[in-house]
């Protein structure tokens, strides 16, 4: 479950930090599985995508994590404050707070991995998206395709802070498995009233630090 708990933080954290106004995006996903672990994360999480939207003020996601649930998080920019409601083969679960709550322990100083800008480009849903590889310690490589008419997004990991903007293909690569992202639709004047977490009547909110202990530590 572990595995599960460090995606979700994954996750969470994709696009916390994404500034432009009025920007939605949908990805959908490709799942690469190694081992006997992977094979049957992928089986559980086949059919997963990703909706954002996010404005100068918050940012809303969802992701339908395949059959094991769906997760929902808005965040305040200007409050710092995220709030996250699961659903599916765990319950209901609401969480709550500022997010620096959920940022991982201090660790051992690793190589940084090395990111090369690629002269290679092509085109996603029309838009014109240049090529960059990240190669970690170990030799492994994911891929990223963005665009440099939107912003990179702030805070987050799995956008490289070198990558010169915003991604419209990208890697979550762990040790089971990678999964691509690929975006499917793009607007860029969205009314982000229309994107909010509503937490039903009856579930009880806990705190981020209360979600971490549950073992989103450690992204």
């Amino acid at each position: 479950m572990k595995f599960i708990y460090s995606l979700v933080a994954v996750l969470a954290f994709t696009f916390a930090g994404l500034s432009q106004k009025g920007v939605y995006v949908k990805y959908e996903s490709e799942i690469d599985a190694a081992g006997e672990e992977g094979e049957m994360m992928a089986m559980m999480m086949n059919g997963t995508t990703m909706e954002v939207a996010s404005s100068a003020e918050k940012t809303y996601t969802k992701t339908k994590m395949g059959t094991m649930m769906t997760m929902e998080m808005e965040m305040d920019i200007d409050g710092n404050e995220m709030t996250i409601f699961m659903t599916g083969m765990m319950g209901n679960l609401a969480f709550q707070g500022n997010p620096d709550d959920l940022a991982a322990e201090e660790e051992e100083e690793t190589e940084e991995p090395e990111l090369e800008l690629v002269d290679e480009t092509k085109e996603i849903l029309g838009v014109k998206c240049k090529k960059a590889v990240l190669t970690d310690s170990e030799g492994n490589q994911s891929i990223y395709w963005y665009t440099e008419d939107f912003n990179r997004p702030e805070g987050m990991d799995q956008m490289p802070n070198g990558i010169p903007g915003l991604c419209l293909e990208f890697e979550v690569v762990n040790e089971a498995m990678t999964m691509r992202y690929t975006a499917i639709e793009f607007d860029d004047k969205v009314k982000m009233v229309n994107y909010t977490v509503e937490i039903p009547e009856g579930v009880e909110v806990g705190s981020l630090e209360d979600l971490k202990m549950m073992g989103m530590g450690g992204m």
